[in-house]
């Protein structure tokens, strides 16, 4: 059921699997559930392959969404930076699977009982990854640990 979704407004852009938004009154820091996408903007990083196109998709998906809602899932509801984790649906469709199926974004993070999702975003990986797309262009890129570059 839907009832858990929160009605959000996106506040600012922050990079391909982190946003801010307005929830419940409050402008929340929020890292999207359950994937990874290349870093843009961490710290004595190198800006990874793909990085900027999850970037740039994930802005262009919440900054032009005519709904934006957002789920906790059964278990921690903040990691120790103090973002909230959830899910985010852009016009009903979880931002997520978008992400992952277009080859931008890896699953990742996963951690018991935070998991409603896992199974729809493992199967709609395993398609981008069959079809070489995006991330899963470049051989030996994604490892369990991360991008390769």
């Amino acid at each position: 059921s839907n009832d858990q979704r929160i009605p959000a407004d996106f506040v600012r852009h922050v990079d391909g699997d982190t946003t801010v938004l307005r929830i419940d009154g409050k402008e929340r820091k929020v890292r999207f559930l359950l994937i990874d996408t290349p870093e843009t903007v961490k710290p004595n990083t190198k800006v990874q392959p793909f990085g900027l196109a999850a970037s740039n998709r994930t802005k262009e998906l919440l900054s032009t969404a005519t709904e934006i809602t957002f789920e906790y899932d059964k278990g921690d509801k903040t990691d120790r930076y103090g973002r909230a984790l959830g899910y985010i649906f852009v016009d009903g469709t979880l931002l997520q699977k978008t992400l992952v199926s277009e080859g931008l974004a890896r699953v990742a993070y996963v951690k018991e009982p935070n998991t409603k999702y896992l199974e729809e975003l493992e199967k709609a990986q395993e398609q981008a990854k069959s079809q070489l797309i995006g991330i899963w262009s470049i051989p030996g890129y994604v490892t369990e640990r991360g991008f390769q570059p």
